[in-house]
This record gives C-alpha cells, structure tokens and sequence, in this order.
C-alpha cells in the first residue's frame, strides 16, 4: 500500500493481495512494438505468465484432498503415490 508515494507495508505480513474484487470490470491489453534480443527471432514470450498459478494451484487441491504437500515438479501419480507413502511412514525402499 502506498500513501503519498510511500510505502507503507514493507512486509508481506501486512500485504494485501489482490482478489477478484479488486479486478477492474474490463481488462484490455495492448501491443508495443519492442525486440528482445535474447529472444529466438527477436521474439518475446506472452502467454507464460497466465500458467505461473496453475502448479500450485494443483499442488494445493492434492494437499486439500490426501493431506501430503507436495513441492517439486512434475507432479505426476507416481509422486502423489510416493508422497502418500512417506507421510504413512512406509517409504518406497529406494526412499529409505
């Protein structure tokens, strides 16, 4: 939060993150003509910031449903599995 151009919560304690209320009603987007030089073509990436929430995300619904956290990717069934194990206290034995 800023007031005056100050910062005023400079922990995260304090940080309130953005909800869906807080969106505006219309997003629009717009193009700037800019090249990025380590690019392939001078090209830049666009859409990899819309997948940045979908791993945790999933990460958080397995947590919710069988109560193991899991924090590394991919998260693949054999992960789930081998997570479920560890938390029943009976790793696989090339776990232990």
């Amino acid at each position: 939060m800023f007031t005056d151009g100050q910062l005023r919560n400079p922990s995260f304690a304090d940080y309130k993150i953005p909800g869906i209320r807080d969106m505006p009603e219309f997003l629009t987007g717009e193009s700037v003509a800019a090249r990025q030089e380590s690019g392939p073509y001078g090209a830049k990436g666009v859409g990899e910031t819309g997948t940045f929430g979908v791993s945790p995300a999933i990460a958080n619904a397995i947590h919710d449903a069988v109560g193991v956290r899991l924090t590394e990717l991919p998260i693949t069934a054999e992960a789930v599995y081998r997570a479920l194990r560890r938390a029943a206290g009976d790793p696989l034995p090339e776990e232990r």
